[in-house]
């Protein structure tokens, strides 16, 4: 059965409405052009650098994951799973600290973390690096200054900038 319209008197004077053309989606001037493509270099730029980033800042998620799946009930094992992990780190960061251990590692920790790492514990993590040598039986630390270190060396990797040491480092080798 196919439509046909109605030839009654009532619409003999009307005519089809004209459907407008389309509007494009693509701008027409030169300056919305332009504008466009500036925008779309832009967002690639942005996504560029987001993934760069993405892939240097790796080490730090790895190492916090590593951290918080450390137990500080046995404080003489999560101390020295710790220290281990925070070397590998700090190898990683500068091939330099592979031979360093103990108060140079620690300093490097030090030279490292930003402004806004103020719960940086000096004096509980030298305990901590000393006593790592010492049998089990005489590691005096409990799990709480354990805990305190694992939140500390977390708060260390999502912070810390090599900016500084390497402008350090630089001025120390150019007087040697």
């Amino acid at each position: 059965m196919s439509h046909t319209p109605p030839t009654t008197y009532v619409l003999k004077g009307l005519s089809d409405v004209q459907v407008p053309p389309s509007i494009s989606w693509f701008p027409h001037t030169i300056g919305w052009k332009i504008l466009f493509i500036a925008f779309i270099a832009f967002s690639l730029f942005a996504i560029y650098n987001a993934l760069k980033k993405y892939k240097k800042n790796r080490y730090r998620r790895l190492a916090i994951k590593d951290i918080s799946l450390i137990n500080s009930d046995n404080p003489y094992k999560a101390t020295c799973e710790l220290f281990h992990l925070m070397k590998r780190v700090a190898v990683y960061l500068d091939p330099s600290n592979a031979p360093k251990s103990g108060e140079e590692l620690l300093q490097f920790f030090l030279e490292t973390k930003t402004i806004g790492c103020v719960h940086f514990h000096k004096k509980l993590s030298e305990q901590a690096l000393q006593q790592m040598w010492l049998p089990e039986t005489k590691f005096t630390l409990i799990p709480e200054q354990v805990e305190v270190l694992l939140h500390q060396f977390k708060y260390w990797l999502l912070h810390h900038s090599l900016e500084n040491y390497h402008q350090k480092n630089q001025k120390v080798n150019a007087h040697d």
